[in-house]
């Protein structure tokens, strides 16, 4: 009877591992031969061929598309710049605008930039906008918006003079300058804007200034009021941040806050309304005050019948 069998405590001898990788074959897919590497030469001269064709073929189709595009579209005298429309109102003339697009019969409109062109038009400071327009058929349209001007500036300090100076300029409801080439009877109409502490005057852009817009609005709600026994409105002076006086002619001047409009003007009405009744030559009124309104006149007024308590409705005459 073995050792094992009769309980011998020595442990049968077990199988020794064999290492990793020990025995290990290596297969090579990709054999190095005179036969594979002629094979592949071949396959690469496929290629070449291959891809030079699709060049050449590509080439042949980029250049027939071009001299199509250059002949056919290019100098197509259809597409030639023939006439130009124009529509607009200002200062600027129909060939002053055309002018600065730089424009001429050899322009193609299909190749032409429109927003380059209408970049060309707003950067002069009488235009406010510009749409143009393009049929493919030889005519451009312009639509331009000029600022319309509603009164002239005047401030020494930035060299703005009178309209006859030579160096007036224009200023429309937005606040922006306006150059004025041409002065015309309707321009020399025009109320003035005096403000001799202009921050900036940058033409075609609308003043920071708050009093210059204040002014505007004034000289609107005035010139609205107008009549034809009542002086005209000459002239708006700013001679601080806080007033606004109104100069009519007949050597009246009105002063007015910037602010609170509306009250001041209902007071305004209502002495208007009593100067013209009782044919009073206004001299001064200041209504910055709400009550107790300061009033002269060139000549002493007729307050027959006037109650001037009633400081309500009417200002106290002085």
């Amino acid at each position: 009877m073995s050792s094992a069998k009769n309980g011998s405590k020595k442990s049968a001898k077990r199988p020794s591992r064999k290492r990793k990788g020990t025995g290990t074959h290596v297969i090579d897919y990709q054999p190095e031969s005179p036969v594979i590497r002629e094979h592949e030469a071949v396959e690469r001269r496929r290629r070449g061929f291959r891809t030079a064709m699709w060049l050449i073929t590509a080439m042949i189709v980029v250049g027939i598309g071009w001299v199509t595009w250059h002949e056919a579209l290019e100098k197509n005298s259809q597409f030639m710049l023939k006439t130009v429309e124009v529509n607009t109102e200002g200062t600027l003339t129909r060939q002053q605008l055309v002018a600065v697009t730089g424009l001429t019969e050899a322009t193609n409109l299909l190749t032409m930039n429109l927003r380059e062109v209408r970049a060309k038009i707003e950067r002069l400071p009488q235009v406010k906008s510009a749409v143009i327009h393009r049929d493919y058929h030889g005519k451009l349209t312009l639509d331009v918006v000029q600022r319309l001007p509603v009164a002239w500036m005047e401030c020494p300090k930035h060299k703005l003079m009178g309209p006859l100076t030579g160096k007036g300029c224009l200023i429309d409801a937005e606040g922006a300058l306006v150059p004025c080439n041409v002065v015309t009877r309707e321009y020399l109409a025009m109320p003035r804007i005096q403000f001799p502490n202009l921050s900036e005057a940058t033409p075609g852009k609308p003043s920071p200034d708050m009093q210059v817009h204040a002014a505007l609005r004034l000289m609107e709600k005035l010139q609205k009021r107008q009549q034809d026994d009542h002086p005209a409105l000459e002239m708006i002076e700013i001679p601080n941040p806080w007033s606004l006086v109104a100069h009519f002619n007949g050597d009246t001047k009105i002063t007015f806050g910037v602010d609170d409009m509306d009250p001041q003007l209902a007071r305004f009405d209502r002495v208007m309304h009593e100067a013209r009744a009782r044919k009073w030559r206004l001299a001064t009124l200041n209504l910055i005050a709400t009550t107790n309104t300061p009033a002269t006149f060139h000549e002493t007024p007729d307050v027959t019948g006037l109650n001037l308590a009633d400081t309500a409705s009417t200002p106290p005459a002085r």
